[in-house]
C-alpha cells in the first residue's frame, strides 16, 4: 500500500539528498587533495635526494672528466715524441757523414712532428757513441750536438747513460739520440702535476759506415775521424 507524499515532505527529501551529495563530494574532494599531496612530497623527496646523490657524485665526475681529459693529452705528447725521437735518429745514422747546418736541418725539421705543441722547452741531444778494441773498454763520446748547436757531452768523455753497453761491440759505434721535454698542457692539473717532463732516448746503429762523421763544412778535412 502507497501512501503520498505531501509537497513539504518532498521538499525536505530532496534537501536531505542534496546535503548527502554535498558530503560524498567534499569527501571525494578531500581524499583526492590528500592523494596529490603526497604524491608532491613524494616527488620533492625524489628531487632532494637526487640532489644529494649528484653533489656526492659530482667530485668524482668531475676528476674522471679531467683526468681523461689530460691524460689524453699527455698520450698524445708521448706518442710524438717517442716518433720524433726514432725518426732522428734513424735520419742520421743513414748518412756516413753530416755537416752541422745539416743536422741543425734535421733536427728542425723532426722538432715539427711535436707540432702544434709548444716545442720552446725541447731538448735534444744526438750522440755518436765509440768504443775501443778490447770488451772491457769504456763507452766514449765520438761527437755530439744538441738542437741549440751546442756540445752536451765533450768528445772522449765516458757515456754512462746506454741501457746495455753489451750492445755495443768493440771498435764499432752506435748513435742515441736523446729528448727531453718539459711540458705544460695549459690544463689546471688537477690530475696530473704540471709541467709534466718527458725523457725520451733511441739507439741505431750507423747503416752505411761503422761511424758517421760530424764535419763542420762539406771539407772531408772539417770532419771527425
Amino acid at each position: 500500500m502507497f501512501f503520498a507524499m505531501s509537497p513539504t515532505q518532498k521538499i525536505i527529501g530532496q534537501l536531505r539528498h542534496r546535503r548527502l551529495t554535498n558530503k560524498v563530494s567534499e569527501m571525494r574532494t578531500y581524499e583526492n587533495s590528500r592523494l596529490l599531496s603526497g604524491f608532491g612530497r613524494a616527488v620533492r623527496d625524489k628531487r632532494g635526494i637526487a640532489a644529494t646523490e649528484f653533489a656526492l657524485l659530482l667530485p668524482i665526475i668531475t676528476l674522471l672528466f679531467f683526468g681523461m681529459l689530460e691524460g689524453s693529452d699527455l698520450f698524445t705528447v708521448n706518442r710524438r715524441l717517442a716518433n720524433a725521437t726514432n725518426s732522428l735518429v734513424d735520419l742520421v745514422a743513414q748518412e756516413p757523414t753530416i755537416t752541422e747546418s745539416e743536422l741543425s736541418d734535421v733536427i728542425v725539421g723532426v722538432t715539427r712532428i711535436l707540432e702544434p705543441t709548444d716545442t720552446s722547452t725541447v731538448v735534444m741531444k744526438v750522440v755518436s757513441l765509440t768504443k775501443g778494441s778490447n770488451a772491457g773498454d769504456p763507452v766514449k763520446v765520438h761527437w755530439s750536438r744538441d738542437n741549440k748547436g751546442l756540445t752536451p757531452y765533450p768528445a772522449g768523455s765516458t757515456y754512462t747513460k746506454l741501457d746495455d753497453e753489451t750492445s755495443l761491440l768493440p771498435d764499432s759505434s752506435i748513435l742515441v739520440v736523446e729528448i727531453d721535454y718539459e711540458y705544460d698542457s695549459g690544463f689546471s692539473g688537477r690530475v696530473f702535476s704540471i709541467p709534466f717532463d718527458f725523457s725520451h732516448s733511441s739507439v741505431r746503429w750507423p747503416r752505411k759506415s761503422s761511424r758517421v762523421q760530424l764535419c763542420a763544412s762539406p771539407d772531408p778535412a772539417t770532419c771527425t775521424t
